[in-house]
């Protein structure tokens, strides 16, 4: 024997309609538990209580081959409210700031002063700094010049001929270093793939020098990160590479700290605590965008940025999103990281270091 039963039209919209709402309360469940883990960087910084502070780890003097004086530069940087400025001249280190008066101009700056009339007889007179009473953080480096181009900073070495010889040495003097200008060479990305998973102090890469002098300094992060994350965090870096008065101010980036001291600075740069800003009309042009704060909540990052017009998120090399917040489970072409470029007035830039994704 069979039992039939008809339904009402009404009880049968509402079984229906329960149906819909549990099959939406099923997909959000699994959406928020989509198996997504995402390393925030930022993740320890206190958006309210921290300060945020304008550095440049990148410049010249006549010590080697810049056009101004250690002094000059400091003033310049100074004036402009740089908190942070490392003098790295070539394979010379220009520190302390208070013993500038006992140095000396490179031949280099010497033998140019004939035919260049930037380089000035009065730039060869050298006067003490004290970042102290200008209340600024003096890193001691330089820019080792005989290979790949590298920041060295945190120690007084002049580097070596060889890439992994001078890594190695500012590894025993317990110093930290980055690339400069990679889109400058042709290196193969596994060739820095190499030395960035050997060598846990190099923390990171230029991705904008002298302006946007090598566009291709980005792709080439993009292609380390898409190999390295999100294990192997590569930090990016903006920085003036300042050898002439003109060259000053495009280029800074922003540390976010609990407070203005060398281990702070040293400790902000090495886990990424921080962001990256490019003004091609320098201090004269428009404000770049500024970040407020940077959360994530399971899979979404969100930013809270004044004075952009744009937003693009990259990963793997390619945009993904746009949008100052962005959801992960929401997106099939998420690799191993992402990273945000905010754009603003006069196509400046401000960029986060990356997020890395990891999928469960």
């Amino acid at each position: 024997m069979y039992l039939s039963f008809k339904i009402s039209p009404f009880v049968g919209r509402y079984l229906s309609l329960n149906l819909l709402f549990l099959t939406f309360i099923a997909i959000s469940f699994s959406s928020c538990n989509s198996g997504i883990e995402i390393d925030n960087p930022y993740e320890n910084v206190d958006w309210e209580n921290h300060m945020q502070y304008k550095a440049n780890f990148h410049t010249h003097t006549t010590r080697s081959d810049g056009r101004l004086n250690p002094d000059t530069v400091v003033d310049i940087y100074h004036a402009l409210g740089y908190h942070i400025l490392a003098i790295t001249d070539h394979n010379e280190v220009t520190y302390p700031w208070t013993g500038f008066s006992e140095m000396d101009a490179s031949k280099t700056s010497y033998d140019r002063v004939q035919s260049d009339p930037e380089t000035m007889p009065a730039h060869f007179n050298y006067e003490d700094r004290d970042p102290i009473v200008l209340k600024m953080i003096d890193i001691e480096g330089n820019e080792f010049s005989k290979h790949h181009h590298m920041g060295s900073f945190f120690n007084d070495l002049l580097g070596t001929a060889d890439v992994t010889e001078s890594l190695k040495a500012v590894a025993e003097q317990d110093g930290i270093v980055m690339l400069n200008h990679p889109g400058r060479y042709n290196y193969p990305v596994e060739w820095y793939t190499d030395l960035y998973q050997n060598h846990d102090h190099l923390i990171g890469l230029e991705v904008y020098n002298q302006g946007d002098r090598y566009p291709q300094d980005r792709p080439k992060w993009d292609s380390l990160l898409t190999v390295t994350m999100p294990e192997r965090k590569i930090w990016a870096y903006s920085n003036d590479d300042m050898h002439t008065l003109p060259h000053v101010g495009r280029n800074w980036n922003m540390l976010i700290l609990p407070e203005l001291t060398h281990e702070s600075v040293r400790e902000g740069m090495e886990n990424g605590l921080s962001y990256f800003i490019y003004a091609p009309e320098g201090h004269d042009g428009p404000e770049p965008p500024v970040f407020h704060s940077i959360k994530t909540d399971n899979n979404t990052i969100e930013i809270d940025a004044s004075g952009y017009d744009a937003v693009e998120w990259i990963s793997d090399g390619q945009v993904v999103h746009d949008g100052a917040a962005i959801d992960l489970s929401e997106l099939e072409n998420i690799g191993s990281y992402v990273r945000a470029m905010f754009y603003g007035p006069g196509k400046t830039v401000a960029g986060t270091q990356p997020f890395g994704v990891r999928k469960n």
